[in-house]
């Protein structure tokens, strides 16, 4: 079994969203610490211009050097408004024109003496890493040179990051719950469809009623139109059978009789007579058979199982040779006329495609008197199958296309099947049956495109 779809959702928003996170933190890190480097370089510049501007003729040696920085405050400063000092963060030192300190903040970090440099430098200091500014006054009497952590900067920067981070981090588990609560709300009418599904008859053509979301109500549509099939093909089989076993009833019935007939002490002439029965009505059965057989096979396809270009002139010479001897046995004449060559063009299964046609000349040549004519018409647009016989009457052409309809009165021998396997096999190709009354006499059976 698949697994859950909610845990497949679930689990694939919490790594995209910790994906997304990380990336974002990892952007966000380096736009923070970019900014923050601006800033404390620009502090660290404003700062050594103080230095170099402040008048420090009047510091002595011992005075050169700051106490610490927390013993600056006054104890009257409330605790909120002392902030957060870092006495080892930021050092500085000015020296003289001749390398002589003239003013520290006491820490003694191990700046290197001025020796002509300028700017910024990264340099490390008992195993600290620093960010050092020298700036020397314009006419070279002092140079100052302020440093600070680079610890300290990094830790500016975390802190800032995780105050803008920490929240949507922690906010992550309330938001899977909310999606975990939505999915499982508009799952549920997925439920309810399993529960309708379960519950009912396999002829139940009702549709499936349920409020599914738009991405699933195509889902849903051919899963009602399935079911729909599902009931049309299950009542058709039903009454297929019905219809087959009443239809098997009366020819094997038949049949039965005939034999016991034969089976008596008759003369000669009617022992014969039941025999030929015996041999018609086993004919008879046989056929049935056959087109039911053919009618079960087609009945479930969905279209041709081997389809290509349809080589006309091959088709209609199978039906020609399969009929000749049938239609020989009847004395009606079987030709075909116009150009297969160019017929109809269609992609389509040959097989079952003279299967139909075979039907249709069957049926023509069963119907024609002896000495009629049966042609096989290959046209641009249409096979027609042009008989002789008496035609169909009007009131009967609503109905003879029914599965084992056959008109009253009828002497020949037949099952009513015929016309409903033309019809399944023209179905499965796109093509449509046309029956219609000659006005010389006869019937054109007409396969043209649907």
């Amino acid at each position: 079994m698949s697994k859950s779809l909610r845990l497949q959702v679930m689990l694939t928003v919490a790594a995209a969203i910790l994906l997304i996170w990380g990336g974002s933190s990892a952007v966000a890190w380096l736009q923070v610490r970019h900014e923050i480097d601006e800033l404390f370089d620009t502090q660290q510049i404003q700062f050594a211009r103080q230095l170099l501007a402040a008048d420090l003729h009047d510091f002595d040696e011992d005075g050169a050097r700051l106490p610490r920085g927390k013993a600056l405050l006054p104890k009257q400063l409330p605790k909120g408004q002392r902030g957060n000092l870092e006495d080892d963060a930021l050092s500085f030192i000015v020296w003289d024109d001749e390398g002589r300190v003239v003013f520290s903040d006491g820490e003694d970090q191990g700046f290197a003496p001025p020796d002509g440099q300028h700017g910024f430098y990264n340099v490390s200091l008992d195993g600290d890493n620093w960010r050092v500014l020298y700036l020397p006054m314009p006419d070279g009497h002092r140079i100052a040179a302020v440093g600070q952590q680079l610890s300290f900067r990094n830790e500016v920067a975390r802190e800032i990051l995780l105050a803008q981070l920490l929240p949507w981090l922690l906010a992550l588990p309330l938001l899977l719950l909310v999606l975990w609560l939505t999915l499982t709300r508009r799952l549920l009418p997925f439920r309810r469809v399993a529960e309708q599904l379960h519950s009912r008859q396999l002829d139940d053509a009702t549709p499936v009623d349920a409020d599914v979301p738009a991405e699933a109500a195509p889902m849903l549509l051919a899963l009602n139109r399935l079911i729909g099939r599902m009931a049309d093909t299950l009542s058709r089989e039903r009454r297929f059978t019905a219809d087959a076993a009443h239809e098997l009833r009366t020819p094997l019935a038949a049949l039965k009789i005939q034999a016991e007939v034969a089976q008596l002490g008759l003369p000669a002439a009617e022992q014969a007579r039941a025999l030929a029965q015996l041999e018609v009505g086993v004919d008879r059965a046989s056929r049935l058979v056959n087109q039911l057989l053919a009618l079960t096979r087609l009945d479930p396809m969905a279209g041709p199982q081997n389809a290509q270009a349809v080589n006309w002139q091959r088709v209609l010479q199978h039906v020609l040779d399969d009929a000749a001897g049938y239609a020989a046995e009847r004395g009606v004449s079987l030709s075909l006329s116009g150009d297969p060559a160019h017929a109809l063009p269609l992609q389509g299964d040959e097989t079952l495609l003279t299967l139909m046609l075979r039907n249709l000349a069957d049926n023509a040549i069963r119907y024609s008197q002896a000495g009629g004519e049966v042609v096989l018409l290959a046209g641009a647009n249409a096979i027609t199958v042009q008989d002789r016989g008496p035609g169909i009457a009007p009131e009967l052409m609503p109905r003879i296309r029914e599965r084992f309809f056959r008109p009253p009165g009828q002497e020949q021998l037949g099952s009513g099947l015929g016309l409903s396997i033309v019809e399944r096999v023209a179905e499965l190709h796109g093509l449509r049956l046309e029956l219609e009354n000659r006005a010389e006499g006869g019937l054109a059976a007409c396969i043209k495109p649907a």
